[in-house]
């Protein structure tokens, strides 16, 4: 945006103006906050920009907003009324900013979007991934955790259910949340928030908004401009597209033309009628792709493949594939494109094509071109998530578009929808995306079921189970296991029976039903041993041994855990000897056999030492930390803890950490360094509340404890 536009009060970025009076409330543009390491996840303005009196009463509100935590802020309207582009100008104004220091969170939505996956963006933002947290609540507490102290601008455009709100309205007191929404009363009657309706442009803020499009407005086309707007009901985005044509020469006589000959005299129009609104934005549409004509207007319908709305972003590779043209070429037409206010311009080279405009735009291209199109495009977002590890930011910004694409290919039920559900699937274990994960496996599953594929059935069963334990949804994941045994038995897949055994096993396990769990893992080793499959076997054993560990059965534990070291060594698994080992030093441990643990542990430690495991270390001098410091050798204890420490914060083992933060905090305890007690039980607490551990109790009930003891 140029600084000489009319209608836009620019400012320099230093210094920021202090907040405004009421009788200087003016939208004073910046591209972005000053300071570049805060958060800043918003669009860039529309071109053309025009302030609407909206904006500036919600501006007024976040600048003199009390002390005490601000209602969320709702916009609420038709589609294509411009409550997107006053957000956005919220996020570009100076004053906003400027009290807003800490940054701007943005996220757009729309239909079946997963908050989930906003939340990991936002994480990512704020510098604290959330991937380890499996569900929506306890990455809103996260999340709420790190905003409590900030000054942060949230913005959540186009709301689509309340779900959406609840795991996103997690700002602090200090921080305040706007909200975009087609649907006023399911959003705002669920939650509290300060309504503000977005609708007409006044005539006024639609003369600027065409003026400001189309470059000069004389006054002598002033009577035939306002015919126009009155035609097109006030409304911004079929504004800015007339706008768009004057400024390429198109004239507003020829414009009014248009609309008279299709809605006749205006005295028996209603321009209010949601279908009348419709056909005049589908007549401008029209109006401007025949301006392109012949390869040019092809290219621009042909947009109407790709998902529509700000949520969905799609890049310039995905619009090359589409249009099978080179990048640069692609480039340059979007260019053109959001010149035209067909297409917005988003961060890091990305698109969106507005709602409003998808079915129009696919009405002006042909079937056959279009099933063309939808096919490169296709083929390009499958050869995008094969390359996960490669391309995720470019993944994780258009997963919007990547799973419309999905949701295409898998109604034909081809072996490319499975192709691509694999991929996907293994994308978001990756990510740690289980609501996306399972949504998609749900998909597969029926569609499985409908083309009587049990084979696909059960690796989608499979993937369900998978992610319902993550989650912590037992019931959900043994019946998906439940069903995938049936599946195996009925295929005579006898590998398969002893997957889904043992996957019924580890539920029970995390149930507490150790016996229950000790059966299943027994049925699937007698299949391994069957199949012969020695390490199969050796898995299943040492699963039958954990069974019998958390059964408290030591003797028989301990003798089951050496059957499994015995086997892992003949199959030279290193790393499967160095575990066994960890468990066989535990076992001593609980029969009080202290120095087989020690020399079990510092067997595990020198395996995974020499292989280069350090999260192996990190656990081995741990443990051995705990049984020094139960013989009293405080000094061997306090060694092996920090050395474990060092390697957990290394690799990032959060939890890790909190748990020999805990333990230096025991031994400083014991020690009667109380004080320093007191700051690693400090430092255990702070990293197990963000992880909304429930062992934080545990340990706020050792901090209270001690401070008792220290003031007596």
């Amino acid at each position: 945006m140029s600084s000489e536009e009319p209608g836009i009060t620019n400012s320099a970025p230093e210094p920021l103006p202090q907040a405004a009076s009421a009788e200087d409330m003016t939208f004073r543009f910046i591209s972005r906050p000053p300071e570049s390491n805060v958060p800043y996840q918003a669009p860039e303005l529309p071109p053309h920009f025009v302030p609407r009196v909206e904006l500036l009463a919600i501006k007024k509100l976040l600048l003199t907003r009390p002390n005490t935590s601000l209602a969320p802020i709702t916009m609420h309207g038709p589609s294509g009324t411009g409550k997107t582009a006053l957000a956005t100008a919220l996020a570009h104004d100076a004053e906003v900013l400027a009290a807003f220091p800490d940054g701007v969170l943005w996220v757009s939505l729309g239909e079946d979007a997963d908050p989930q996956h906003a939340q990991a963006l936002w994480g990512t933002e704020l510098g604290t991934p959330l991937s380890h947290l499996p569900d929506a609540t306890s990455r809103a507490s996260a999340l709420r955790a790190i905003l409590n102290d900030l000054q942060c601008l949230l913005i959540i455009d186009d709301v689509t259910d309340i779900e959406q709100v609840k795991a996103l309205n997690v700002g602090g007191p200090n921080c305040a949340r706007v909200i975009t929404t087609d649907k006023a009363d399911e959003i705002t009657y669920a939650l509290k928030t300060r309504r503000y309706s977005v609708g007409k442009m006044s005539e006024d803020e639609a003369l600027a908004l065409i003026t400001e499009w189309a470059g000069i407005l004389p006054d002598i086309y002033l009577p035939t401009v306002k015919e126009i707007i009155k035609r097109l009901g006030h409304r911004a985005l079929p504004l800015a597209l007339v706008g768009a044509q004057a400024r390429q020469g198109i004239t507003w006589l020829r414009l009014l033309e248009v609309l008279r000959d299709d809605q006749g005299p205006i005295s028996s129009l209603n321009p209010d009628d949601p279908d009348t609104q419709d056909n005049a934005l589908g007549l401008i549409i029209n109006l401007v792709l025949s301006r392109f004509g012949g390869a040019q207007l092809q290219r621009s319908a042909l947009l109407g493949v790709f998902a529509a709305g700000m949520g969905s972003p799609f890049s310039i590779d995905a619009a090359a594939a589409c249009w099978d043209v080179p990048s640069t070429e692609a480039s340059s037409i979007l260019s053109m494109l959001v010149e035209a206010a067909l297409v917005q311009r988003l961060p890091g080279e990305y698109y969106a094509l507005h709602l409003a405009l998808r079915e129009h735009l696919r009405k002006a291209a042909t079937p056959v071109a279009l099933a063309e199109a939808s096919s490169h495009v296709k083929d390009y977002y499958i050869s995008l998530v094969e390359q996960a590890s490669a391309a995720s930011v470019e993944i994780d910004t258009q997963i919007g578009q990547i799973m419309a694409i999905f949701k295409q290919v898998s109604e034909r039920g081809t072996e490319t929808a499975s192709q691509f559900a694999d991929a996907l699937i293994a994308y978001f274990e990756q990510r740690g995306l289980w609501a996306n994960l399972i949504s998609l496996a749900k998909m597969v599953t029926e569609s499985a079921k409908q083309s009587q594929n049990l084979a696909r059935e059960h690796s989608a069963q499979s993937d369900l189970g998978y992610a319902y334990t993550v989650l912590g949804n037992l019931d959900e994941a043994r019946h998906a296991f439940e069903r995938s045994l049936e599946i195996s038995k009925s295929l005579g897949d006898p590998n398969g029976e002893a997957i889904a055994l043992n996957n019924i096993g580890a539920i029970c396990e995390r149930e507490g039903k150790y016996l229950e769990a000790q059966g299943y893992y027994e049925r699937s080793m007698t299949i391994r041993e069957t199949l012969g499959e020695k390490s199969e076997m050796a898995n299943a054993l040492n699963n039958i041994a954990g069974a019998l560990y958390w059964q408290q059965r030591w003797d028989e534990a301990l003798n089951t855990f050496q059957r499994v070291l015995d086997m892992y060594s003949v199959l030279n698994d290193r790393l499967g000897q160095a575990r066994t080992e960890l468990n066989i030093g535990a076992v001593h441990e609980n029969l009080g056999k202290d120095e087989e643990a020690l020399q079990a542990y510092h067997r595990s430690l020198a395996i995974y030492s020499n292989l280069g495991e350090e999260g192996g270390q990190s656990q081995a001098l741990n443990n051995l930390g705990i049984v020094y410091l139960n013989q009293g050798d405080t000094e061997r204890a306090l060694s092996h803890f920090k050395r474990s420490l060092s390697l957990k914060e290394r690799l990032g083992d959060r939890q890790g950490q909190a748990s020999t933060l805990n333990n230096i905090a025991l031994l400083y305890e014991k020690t009667g360094a109380l004080t320093l007690a007191l700051d690693y039980y400090g430092q255990s607490y702070k990293i197990l509340d963000v992880l909304e551990d429930p062992r934080a109790e545990v340990v706020q009930e050792n901090i209270d404890k001690l401070k008792e003891a220290m003031d007596g």
